[in-house]
């Protein structure tokens, strides 16, 4: 048994044996970026762009889908802080059935129309076909790759993060094998681009047949039966109440990722390369506190359905403290080192140059952004999901892009880099206040 028994422990320790298995699988899960980066960075720029480029578009479509791991994690853990293990099981199998069912219709129309979307982001036309590839690839890919994060959260809901921990490294494992052997060549044909988009697909979806085993075996606690797959209209009912909002704030961010993408992609494939090294760089130290966000979210979950309402508002704070110590130490490290990082991946002397700006000006704030990751997960936990919604588009599309905007006109790329410093910041503050409302210590089951 992996499980957490939140409710039976001091608050401290419990963070932390939930937080540190999650913090090494977004060390994981970061490693398929960093992986991809690397190697695809030795065909030079363009090739290394191409991740960068398609995940604003990928993200777009499946982030209609993320509410269903959010409503997962709220409606487990609350049922379990509530000591309801039998409807805990049967809201789990209805997440499991929806999201499959919403991964392939998306995963399908996704990458049919490929194409199209990057021809509305207007990508240079040197980038396009890389780009269009790795896309299609992993839309069409889309139910074994997205069934990771569902599964995930519904055993973090239950308490147990030790499994996806080892899920996502036997994943990570997998992609890092066939990474190589597939981009070059080596005992298959030279894939390239494409090969680093099939490694992900065909290494997650072996991990996502394992982990269905595990859950209808029981081996780890929660154990689902075929009948809990079949339709309840009322859990549907209450899954799409508390996802919807999730998935329509989600989508509407990764739309204005897609928009941003679009504008430094029009700074040519250097800009474009800086920030794919300097995304998957800021990721392994925002790893920290993704880790502390999932484990604070199943630990507000399980308290309010435990009504321990005092416990959960402290946690938040407790977690939020922790991950700005963390996360701050790591950040001082990439606003020294920025060139160094970034000659790790590529070493072109005006992609250096780039990189260096900004790792020193975003590095400011991804401390500030950490933070903000708490607050929303513990709003998530909760299913306050309409505050969450409210946030992630005023971070983004109320503040980032009109600055984008606004400096990118007046000062190119270091605009950029300005703009996603003072939306980080801005929209930290804005969700402390939320937080410190207590409006959202209440459960929705």
């Amino acid at each position: 048994m992996q499980r957490v028994y939140i409710l039976n422990e001091q608050m401290t320790p419990a963070l932390f044996k939930l937080a540190w298995p999650t913090i090494l699988s977004m060390l994981f899960q970061t490693l398929y970026n960093v992986i991809d980066a690397f190697w695809l960075g030795k065909l030079g720029k363009i090739a290394i762009s191409a991740p960068t480029i398609a995940w604003p578009a990928i993200f777009l479509l499946i982030s209609l889908g993320s509410g269903l791991g959010v409503a997962g994690l709220a409606m487990v853990s609350q049922y379990v802080g509530a000591g309801d293990f039998k409807k805990a099981s049967k809201a789990a199998g209805q997440i499991i059935l929806i999201s499959t069912i919403f991964a392939t219709v998306i995963g399908i129309i996704g990458g049919i129309f490929s194409g199209g979307i990057l021809k509305l982001m207007r990508i240079p036309p040197e980038m396009f076909d890389s780009t269009r590839i790795y896309m299609q690839t992993i839309f069409f890919g889309a139910p074994l790759t997205f069934g990771t994060f569902a599964i995930a959260s519904l055993f973090s809901g239950w308490g147990d993060t030790v499994t996806p921990m080892i899920l996502t490294g036997l994943s990570v494992l997998f992609n890092a094998v066939l990474d190589p052997l597939m981009i070059f060549g080596i005992g298959f044909p030279r894939f390239e681009v494409f090969g680093a988009a099939l490694a992900t697909v065909i290494s997650r979806g072996v991990v996502v047949i394992f982990a269905l085993y595990i859950l209808f075996s029981g081996r780890r606690g929660i154990k689902l039966t075929f009948h809990d797959m079949v339709p309840d209209v009322y859990m549907i009912k209450k899954i799409f109440s508390i996802g919807f909002p999730s998935s329509l704030g989600q989508s509407v961010t990764a739309f204005a990722f897609l928009i941003i993408m679009a504008i430094i992609s029009r700074f040519g494939p250097v800009a474009t390369a800086a920030v794919g090294v300097g995304n998957r760089v800021t990721s392994i130290a925002t790893m920290f506190s993704f880790g502390l966000a999932q484990a604070t979210s199943a630990m507000v979950g399980q308290y309010l359905g435990a009504e321990r309402n005092d416990d959960a508002y402290r946690v938040v704070w407790k977690s939020a403290g922790i991950n700005m110590v963390i996360v701050g130490a790591m950040c001082t490290g990439t606003f020294f080192f920025g060139k160094e990082v970034t000659a790790f991946f590529i070493n072109e002397p005006d992609v250096l140059v780039e990189g260096f700006r900004y790792f020193r000006i975003v590095s400011l704030s991804i401390p500030f952004y950490a933070t903000f990751n708490i607050f929303d997960a513990a709003l998530r936990g909760s299913g306050y999901t309409v505050a969450s919604m409210i946030l992630n588009i005023v971070r983004l599309w109320g503040i980032r892009l009109p600055l984008i905007y606004l400096f990118g006109l007046s000062m190119g790329t270091l605009g950029i880099w300005y703009a996603m410093l003072i939306s980080n910041i801005s929209i930290a503050i804005a969700a402390a206040f939320v937080i410190s409302s207590k409006k959202w210590l209440k459960k929705v089951i």
